[in-house]
């Protein structure tokens, strides 16, 4: 993760290539509720997709995955921690990451999965992982730190732009969740989330300590 070459805006959508085929992947989430399973977290076996700062807990992770509008900002203390394959974003400019960096884009219906390579749905970074592991071609997603709720879990250094999420921004990103778990169960995806603390009860839901 150290290309010094700058990506073009106009870097073409990085098709999302399937290599997963029926494995768990673990997404882990921002939510205020990871403090409760940071020692868990070492111990998951399967694809891992850590989301933004959760590089922290796996620098190992198959996919840095890193959504939102301060994409830049959010990035650039992270590459340097991540051992892993994939760092990907989701967005438009990527005017100042690494070439390494891949990008895909936005799927406009928040109600279904994707079923382009190049595109996510989702509000969230979260919802948008749950994307990208089917994209993958996993069987099962496992979520961690989907709450939803209250802050985010990391506080140290480079900590996320925005601390604490509006309410209004909870309400709009888990609108579309309901049907867009009817549609992943329509896919074969199951979706469990782990999360001890959560306001999304549309997916299944179960201790992160049944698949360790």
């Amino acid at each position: 993760m150290t290309a010094v070459l700058t990506a073009p805006v106009s870097a073409p959508h990085w098709s999302v290539p399937r290599e997963w085929v029926g494995e768990r992947c673990f997404i882990i989430c921002g939510g205020a509720s990871v403090r409760a399973q940071r020692a868990l977290i070492p111990r998951l076996k399967g694809r891992v997709i850590a989301v933004k700062q959760a590089v922290y807990l796996r620098p190992d992770a198959d996919v840095l995955w890193i959504g939102g509008e301060s994409m830049n900002e959010l990035a650039l203390p992270l590459l340097p921690v991540f051992r892993g394959t994939y760092a990907a974003v989701r967005g438009k400019s990527c005017r100042r990451l690494p070439a390494s960096v891949l990008r895909v884009g936005r799927w406009k219906d928040h109600t279904t999965l994707s079923d382009r390579q190049t595109h996510v749905t989702g509000y969230d970074s979260g919802t948008s992982a749950i994307n990208l592991a089917y994209h993958f071609g996993v069987s099962e997603v496992i979520l961690i730190g989907y709450d939803m709720t209250g802050g985010r879990w990391f506080t140290g250094e480079h900590p996320h732009p925005m601390p604490q999420i509006p309410e209004s921004h909870f309400v709009g990103h888990m609108a579309p969740l309901p049907k867009l778990a009817e549609d992943c169960l329509r896919k074969g995806l199951r979706v469990v989330n782990c999360s001890p603390v959560s306001r999304v009860t549309c997916f299944e839901r179960k201790p992160l300590e049944a698949f360790l």
